[in-house]
């Protein structure tokens, strides 16, 4: 038992695959942006609408609807092996990076 290390790290190492990398992997980096645009949009919607009641800016609620919305469409083309989807995929994001 001299070699093993059975300290927290190695349970965190078995627990993420051992391997490294992290607990959830993304598959690339529009993968990565859906899930941040995705998160970023859910967020602003529920801060700006549960607290406030009917006293929300309607504007901003509008504008997170569509990152929200924005983020969840390139989640879709970046899991999807279509030969048009990653095409779509990087006007969506070229898009996204010019009114971002």
């Amino acid at each position: 038992m001299a070699g093993m290390n059975n300290g927290p790290l190695a349970i965190a190492g078995e627990y993420r695959g051992g391997g490294g990398g992290g607990f959830f992997r993304l598959r690339n980096r529009r993968h990565g942006a859906g899930l941040y645009l995705a998160a970023w949009g859910g967020a602003g919607i529920l801060s700006t609408t549960v607290p406030g009641g009917l006293a929300v800016n309607r504007d901003h609620v509008m504008f997170y609807f569509i990152v929200l919305m924005a983020g969840v469409l390139l989640l879709l083309l970046s899991l999807v092996d279509l030969p048009w989807g990653e095409g779509a995929a990087a006007r969506l994001e070229g898009l996204l990076g010019a009114v971002l």
